[in-house]
């Protein structure tokens, strides 16, 4: 019986036996991951016809044992934890055993180099996901128990995590977490460009950042224009998450909201693209919204002349025309919301039932790349009332 949950392994197992002469085994079992009718799912091959894998029972394979059969937590699964039981004895005690993320985190947590806000927003982070693996082995361990106490499965629990430290309590203070990963992002040391990376997968709303983006570098369309005010600068954190596997022809910065640009080169007969993040909102003090541009993504024009990607959280994206049932909400509601205050910070929660129906109308329409949608028709699609047959 193989205690992993990889793909195929009972077929490889059997085959290896049946390669090797083996007389004595006749059945491979491997746990599947789930939960069957008599206990954790099993999967088998037989080493007569190795490459055929099919469902076994948890019963029946311990009804020929002749005794419970001992079932370990995925994060507990581990050879040196499995040799420490045997039929009889009490669960084994072992510890959680760390990820690649929490030892990423804790390594940047030691670097002199940052300051002790972004220490604590690293040790924040690797602490929280530590209490996560903990909960999620102590959930693990409640399902199969109450499965099995239900149907009364032939099962043993043979590991239990060691919980004598969990929970850690978490710096959970947002004001303090932000102003650290903004110090990361824009560091330049390595540990902050790995932390930087995980940070995107795991809380992408702590750090100053939007929607990542991308579009092609074409002479006159909207990012050519707003690439004409970037700066050239040396490369941050956040413009290694935004190079990483391409071929970079230069690191930029936007001087008005500080967001990092990204610029690769030409591939074949395909042109530039710039890369970078949505920022999470408009700059004060540069008078109203003058336009809307629908060029690759939204962007935003303002009556002192300049003109800007559009708002957007790191969990949202902006679009516009046909969705196939979906409507373009998300775009209607930023757009809302920086027509009566240009610099307001974008919040996109509830923005299905939020967004006025003119706005998102207008915005359901097919329309062609580089639309100018001025202030007035933008104004007058939202005082639009909704369709009484929509």
């Amino acid at each position: 019986m193989l205690h992993t949950t990889k793909e195929k392994t009972a077929s490889a197992m059997a085959t290896a036996l049946a390669d090797a002469g083996n007389r004595e085994i006749v059945t491979v079992c491997a746990l599947y991951g789930d939960l069957g009718h008599t206990g954790p799912a099993l999967v088998a091959a037989d080493t007569a016809q190795p490459r055929i894998e099919y469902e076994a029972r948890w019963g029946q394979v311990a009804e020929l044992t002749g005794q419970p059969l001992p079932w370990w937590p995925s994060q507990l699964r581990r050879p040196e934890v499995i040799r420490l039981w045997e039929p009889g004895a009490p669960a084994v005690i072992a510890a959680v055993p760390t990820d690649d993320r929490e030892r990423t985190l804790r390594r940047a947590a030691e670097n002199p180099a940052f300051s002790k806000t972004a220490r604590t927003a690293l040790t924040a982070m690797a602490d929280a996901i530590r209490n996560g693996r903990v909960e999620n082995v102590a959930s693990e361990i409640k399902i199969f128990s109450d499965h099995s106490d239900r149907l009364q499965t032939k099962l043993v629990i043979a590991a239990r995590h060691d919980d004598t430290a969990h929970p850690i309590d978490v710096e959970d203070d947002e004001d303090v977490l932000e102003a650290g990963w903004r110090e990361i992002v824009a560091s330049t040391q390595p540990d902050a460009v790995a932390a930087a990376n995980l940070a995107l997968g795991y809380r992408p709303e702590l750090l100053p950042y939007g929607r990542f983006t991308d579009v092609r570098a074409r002479a006159g369309n909207a990012a050519d224009r707003w690439a004409r005010r970037l700066t050239i600068c040396d490369p941050t954190a956040g413009h290694a998450t935004l190079a990483e596997g391409t071929d970079v022809d230069a690191f930029f910065i936007d001087p008005l909201t500080d967001m990092p640009v990204v610029r690769t080169k030409s591939d074949g007969d395909k042109s530039a693209k710039w890369l970078f993040y949505a920022p999470l909102s408009l700059p004060a003090g540069r008078g109203e919204l003058a336009s809307v541009v629908l060029d690759d993504t939204v962007w935003i024009t303002t009556t002192d002349g300049q003109i800007h990607p559009a708002p957007c959280t790191s969990g949202e994206h902006l679009w516009w025309g046909d969705g196939w049932g979906d409507r373009p909400t998300e775009a209607a509601h930023v757009i809302n919301q920086l027509l009566d205050d240009l610099a307001a910070p974008i919040g996109l929660d509830g923005h299905w039932s939020k967004a006025p129906a003119g706005l998102t109308r207008l915005l359901n329409k097919e329309h062609g790349h580089g639309s100018n949608l001025t202030r007035a028709t933008l104004l007058h699609a939202r005082m639009t009332p909704p369709d009484p047959h929509h």
